[in-house]
């Protein structure tokens, strides 16, 4: 127990920056630094990170022209659903706005109208892909055939692309 204590404790005070009471001082002076370069002084801009996205594809083909994007998504949620062996199945409910129902409806019937499949991606990474057997047209897309941990992390990954309206200091007052 004394062990882990101690562990413990030297973890937290290696993770604050802290010294390390245990080690001998080095009383030699710290070795001079520039200082930092002001905003006049910076050649380079600030490198922004890639908007990530949901895609919806024809196909299970990354480099296929997604026909629709997480900007028509409104929200999403996990849902539990009992199934006939009294177990629990795992669901993503995706829901989207007027326009992304319109398009996914034609999408999913162009797709089961050939046998097609429709595949879902977060960035570059394949979600989910489903073959069509008819055209969706309530404005909602299901993933399912997932465990708990993996429904939970594709609901994350949807949450965190969907536009989310601005909101003022004052509003749920």
């Amino acid at each position: 127990m004394k062990k882990t204590a101690f562990t413990l404790a030297a973890a937290a005070v290696l993770l604050t920056g802290c010294t390390n009471p245990f080690q001998k001082e080095d009383k030699t002076a710290p070795e001079a630094t520039a200082p930092p370069a002001t905003t006049q002084e910076q050649t380079t801009e600030p490198a922004t990170a890639a908007k990530k996205q949901i895609f919806f594809r024809m196909g299970e083909d990354e480099n296929t022209e997604p026909f629709l994007t997480s900007d028509h998504i409104t929200n999403c949620s996990m849902e539990i659903v009992p199934n006939e062996s009294g177990q629990s199945d795992y669901v993503v409910d995706i829901f989207f706005d007027d326009e992304g129902k319109d398009i996914f409806a034609k999408a999913t019937a162009e797709a089961a109208a050939n046998g097609g499949i429709i595949s879902t991606w977060y960035n570059e990474y394949l979600i989910s892909r489903a073959t069509v057997a008819e055209a969706i047209t309530n404005g909602s897309a299901v993933i399912s055939g997932t465990d708990m941990r993996e429904a939970s992390k594709i609901t994350g990954w949807i949450y965190e692309c969907i536009q989310k309206p601005e909101t003022t200091a004052n509003e749920g007052e």
